[in-house]
């Protein structure tokens, strides 16, 4: 019950964040600049979520010195694809500066924190099995 609980709780911020920007742009509360700049920073940080999810997942059926090469690879990889990200964004997609990297940073620490708590809610599964 408590694993649903924290669950619900982290994917409860990104759903009332998407939402709550939709809302405001089809209600004309929000300028189309900033709706894009909020928008672009939360679907870059949310991608970067679901890319280092994808490479925990694989990496947690290989061994130790496997899974290090691939948490970490990906985790360079998944830097330098927010670099390209933020770089196209800033140069080509016209948003607000400061809107965009303010969300793009805050989720993409937001989803850091979920990152490590998937990591050790793993682990804590895998030493209860070897206990047994």
């Amino acid at each position: 019950m408590k694993k649903n609980r924290i669950f619900y709780f982290f994917s409860i911020i990104p759903i009332v964040f998407f939402f709550g920007i939709l809302f405001l742009y089809v209600s004309k509360n929000i300028d189309p600049d900033n709706f894009f700049s909020l928008f672009y920073g939360f679907i870059f940080s949310s991608i970067n979520f679901f890319t280092g999810v994808l490479a925990i997942q694989f990496g947690f059926e290989k061994t130790d010195k496997m899974f290090l090469i691939i948490v970490f690879g990906g985790l360079v990889a998944r830097f330098v694809l927010m670099f390209v990200l933020i770089v196209i964004a800033l140069k080509f997609l016209f948003v607000r500066p400061n809107s965009f990297i303010f969300t793009t940073f805050i989720f993409y620490f937001y989803y850091l924190i979920v990152e490590i708590y998937i990591l050790t809610q793993k682990k804590n599964i895998i030493i209860k099995t070897n206990n047994d």
